[in-house]
């Protein structure tokens, strides 16, 4: 027995034969792997930046909290005035102060 095929079925079934190749793969890459990292970085280990944020944080907090004490021990002095009936202009203007440095301090303290 002879099979014998013409150029158009040969070309169905070729064609045929390479999409089932192709589609069963079930992978498609794009483009190269990505290596991994080296095992050993080159140079000096660099300091955990969260390290160095959280002592400028403390940093800031600790200046923050002394210039609300350095407010906070002139009020006394400010209510005597107020007592004698003058009203010192920058009492107000450190009340604020003293009110907004303690929102940011309770904001960095309790995230």
């Amino acid at each position: 027995m002879q099979y014998t095929m013409s150029g158009r079925s040969c070309l169905c079934i070729f064609l045929t034969v390479g999409a089932l190749i192709s589609g069963s793969s079930g992978q498609h890459r794009r483009g190269y792997p990505i290596p991994p990292p080296p095992a050993v970085p080159d140079g000096p280990p660099s300091p955990d930046p969260r390290a160095t944020a959280s002592q400028l944080d403390i940093v800031t907090i600790e200046r923050e909290a002394k210039e609300m004490a350095a407010l906070a021990s002139t009020i006394p002095g400010d209510v005597e005035q107020l007592k004698k009936g003058l009203l010192p202009s920058s009492a107000l203007d450190k009340l604020k102060r003293i009110e907004k440095l303690s929102k940011h301090l309770r904001g960095r303290i309790r995230p």
